[in-house]
């Protein structure tokens, strides 16, 4: 069974990239993020609450829940595994591929969750306590954003640049690394403008994550005692 669900994705992996315009506009990441941000659009225009209902409330737990469980497993989980497994570009490949899908996923669950609190709250009516979710809620959808719409393929492009340089030196080791620091300029740049939006793109994630801990304490808080 296992085998037969792998050749099935196989298949559909190699339509994908036979069939798939290359232009970055109509990646699904990009598409992604951006219909995540039309729904809250609509969310916030609406100036009625909508009656509660079962489906609101699923959409908004699907969107906390699975927004809290990606960023749980990347942050404290995955990339600490990974790491010890791989070589450093064979990771670098690994995170490439996993980012894209990882940030537009969490802009699409921060949508469900923001875009559902709108609905049920809509902005002209909030509380002093809607205020402080609500506002945590945007600025869950706004790291998610910047990260995959932004920060991620700058990141990833300048990965891959400085692992082409790396290959054509031959630089394998981490002393070879740090002579190319010192003495290859663009190397160096390429090299600090990674770290440097790296470090940014982590904060980025970190917010993101932290705010789904909020979130899932504000849902407690006004659950029945079990």
């Amino acid at each position: 069974m296992g085998a037969q669900v792998s050749k099935i994705e196989d298949s559909i992996h190699d339509i994908y990239k036979k069939t798939w315009p290359q232009a970055w506009y109509l990646a699904p990441s990009f598409l992604a993020s951006l219909g995540a941000l039309g729904y809250v659009g609509y969310a916030f225009a609406q100036n009625k609450p909508v009656p509660s209902s079962p489906n609101v409330s699923f959409l908004h737990l699907l969107g906390v829940a699975g927004g809290f469980g990606i960023s749980f497993w990347i942050t404290a989980v995955h990339g600490r595994a990974v790491q010890r497994m791989l070589t450093r570009h064979e990771f670098a490949t690994v995170q490439s591929h996993l980012s894209t899908v990882y940030f537009s996923s969490s802009a699409v669950l921060a949508s469900l969750s923001l875009g559902t609190f709108l609905l049920r709250h809509p902005f002209k009516t909030w509380s002093k306590e809607a205020m402080y979710l609500g506002t945590a809620l945007i600025a869950a959808l706004a790291a998610a954003e910047v990260n995959s719409i932004v920060l991620n393929p700058l990141v990833t492009n300048l990965m891959l640049d400085r692992n082409n340089i790396e290959f054509l030196q031959a630089a394998k080791t981490s002393e070879d690394i740090e002579r190319l620091v010192q003495d290859d300029h663009k190397y160096r740049n390429i090299n600090n403008k990674f770290n440097l939006f790296h470090s940014v793109s982590m904060i980025s994630g970190l917010v993101y994550h932290g705010i789904q801990w909020y979130h899932l304490y504000f849902l407690a808080d006004r659950c029945l005692v079990l």
